[in-house]
């Protein structure tokens, strides 16, 4: 029984407050700025997660631009380490392949 007082006097206190609420504040312009700021906000958080995103790709580029200098100077290395290589294969260890006449 004291719950359920307890529940209809804060329903009724509730009601009384938002009653005298609108001669205090105007609910249009409150609920208006609220929308607003809302789409502001959501126009600097668009801004932002492209910026974000501009800044990675060019993060990416970057990578991949050093990734491609590092292989292509390994690569370079090892052809020039084959070509200048002293151990040439003699004409002895080299091993032919016959070939069969196909039918």
């Amino acid at each position: 029984m004291l719950e359920g007082v307890l529940l209809l006097a804060l329903g009724s206190g509730l009601l009384a407050f938002l009653s005298w609420l609108p001669q205090k504040v105007d609910a249009m312009v409150v609920v208006s700025e609220a929308i607003a700021d809302l789409i502001r906000g959501l126009g600097q958080l668009l801004e932002a997660l492209l910026g974000i995103a501009a800044v990675i790709l060019i993060a990416m580029l970057l990578l991949a631009g050093l990734l491609a200098l590092v292989s292509g100077v390994f690569r370079l290395v090892k052809s020039f380490t084959r070509l200048f290589s002293s151990e040439r294969p003699k004409p002895s260890q080299v091993i032919q392949r016959r070939s069969r006449p196909r039918r």
